[in-house]
């Protein structure tokens, strides 16, 4: 597939915002092509993303583990693998790559796109995996480490924050019933600022109940740094939470 010279400066943008660099400018590119686009235009299905999505599945589960055993020295290996497998689900990688706005870097065929497919879970997170797998490749015998350094430079607080909220389980639904139990009225959540870039930003968030700040998040949407204030306010009350 020959790329334009518009897309190489998109492609070098993403770069240059991620501190990556190919030098197979061809391999990042595949990274976004979807199996719609290669039967559309007769093109060999091998020049979509699908096998660098295999490769880069597997980089995935190995950076996680690799974080959340270092991380959590005294969690067994049944409650890593379960916490894993909620990491790495297409929900959350789905996340990882609209922060990345894989919605404007993916190739489609006209009806997928038509169909909204740019904005599909399932897209977004095997192209997610075949970035990591793109990048395991360009950087040969130092692959895995700059995959480990990209995964970690970007998601490592969403990494963190996905185990303190299965540890918490609904941290939202949890306050909510301990408010409701006092005076049957409910928590209220203010955005208090943005901070960032349009494409990088990160929201702060507080939780009042009865006027009084109770607690506060932060985190690149509002809905995960509600849950993050959520959080802080359940430790900041001592309400007990269902352990696992």
């Amino acid at each position: 597939m020959s790329i334009s010279s518009k897309r190489i400066s998109v492609l070098e943008e993403f770069q240059k915002r991620y501190n990556l660099k190919f030098s197979n400018i061809e391999l990042l590119n595949q990274a976004f092509i979807h199996t719609s686009y290669t039967n559309e235009n007769n093109a060999d299905v091998l020049n979509s993303y699908e096998r660098l999505e295999f490769l880069g599945d597997a980089v995935l589960k190995l950076i996680v583990s690799d974080i959340l055993y270092n991380q959590f020295s005294d969690y067994k290996e049944g409650k890593l693998t379960r916490l894993r497998a909620e990491i790495v689900s297409d929900r959350h990688i789905f996340e990882y790559a609209k922060q990345l706005d894989f919605e404007n870097l993916i190739i489609l065929g006209k009806n997928e796109k038509k169909q909204g497919g740019q904005k599909k879970e399932s897209i977004l997170a095997c192209a997610f995996e075949a970035l990591l797998g793109a990048i395991f490749l360009e950087y040969k015998n130092n692959g895995y480490n700059k995959a480990y350094e990209f995964v970690k430079e970007n998601f490592l607080e969403d990494i963190l924050s996905i185990e303190k909220n299965i540890s918490i389980l609904n941290p939202k639904a949890i306050l909510q019933e301990y408010t409701q139990s006092i005076n049957q009225k409910l928590p209220v959540y203010n955005l208090v600022c943005e901070k960032g870039k349009e494409h990088d930003k990160t929201f702060y968030v507080e939780v009042l109940f009865q006027d009084e700040v109770i607690g506060k998040g932060s985190a690149k949407s509002i809905k995960q740094a509600q849950v993050e204030a959520a959080v802080c306010a359940i430790e900041n009350l001592g309400i007990n939470k269902e352990e696992e």
